[in-house]
């Protein structure tokens, strides 16, 4: 971090709140309520069918103790209990909640 005669440049007290701002959206992240495995394969066997996409909520969570982010997509299909989203790979185990968008 720059000062200048004592005073932070604005360039630097931005760069700060963009980090604030990304940090208060982690801490303020919750679970939706959690969904039974038939109702989980119910929305996948819809989105895959309708090509619709889909917001997953995963039940993992980072080394801080953070829920990890969501993953928006269409599935573009299975991959053994896997399932694939682009280039994401996402264990059906993982799944907290699963919505369409």
């Amino acid at each position: 971090m720059m000062k200048w005669q004592g005073f932070y440049l604005s360039d630097h007290t931005a760069s700060l709140q963009k980090v604030d701002r990304k940090d208060q959206l982690k801490l303020n992240r919750a679970h939706s309520e959690k969904m039974e495995t038939e109702d989980i394969e119910k929305v996948i066997n819809t989105a895959v069918v309708k090509k619709l996409p889909v917001k997953i909520e995963r039940n993992v969570q980072d080394k801080d103790g953070y829920l990890a982010p969501f993953i928006e997509g269409k599935i573009d299909g299975y991959y053994l209990d896997k399932l694939v989203l682009g280039e994401a790979f996402i264990s059906i185990d993982e799944i907290y909640a699963i919505k369409y968008m």
